[in-house]
């Protein structure tokens, strides 16, 4: 069974009367979605590896860095510390 901490996001363009089904289905086949990187242990890192297919000539460019306001930084340093603690990043 779903447990509650784990979320989703159905589409709004949905008839009303399937909302509940749809929900109901999803929490009862949560098992087979991968909620966290340790729910992908069979899979091979070469599938899953995204690759940016670039010229071995071509030169960097770096980007100016922009600055985050405090209500946005704080949240993103948070997602970032939490990615690295299960080993996403």
């Amino acid at each position: 069974m779903l447990d509650e901490d784990y979320t989703t996001c159905v589409g709004t363009i949905i008839v009303a009367t399937e909302v509940e089904e749809v929900h109901q289905s999803l929490k009862n086949n949560a098992y087979i979605f991968s909620w966290t990187t340790s729910d992908m242990s069979g899979i091979r890192p070469n599938i899953i590896t995204h690759k940016l297919l670039v010229y071995k000539e071509a030169r960097p460019i770096a980007q100016k860095k922009r600055k985050l306001g405090e209500d946005k930084r704080l949240p993103a340093k948070e997602e970032v510390e939490n990615l690295l603690s299960i080993r996403f990043i």
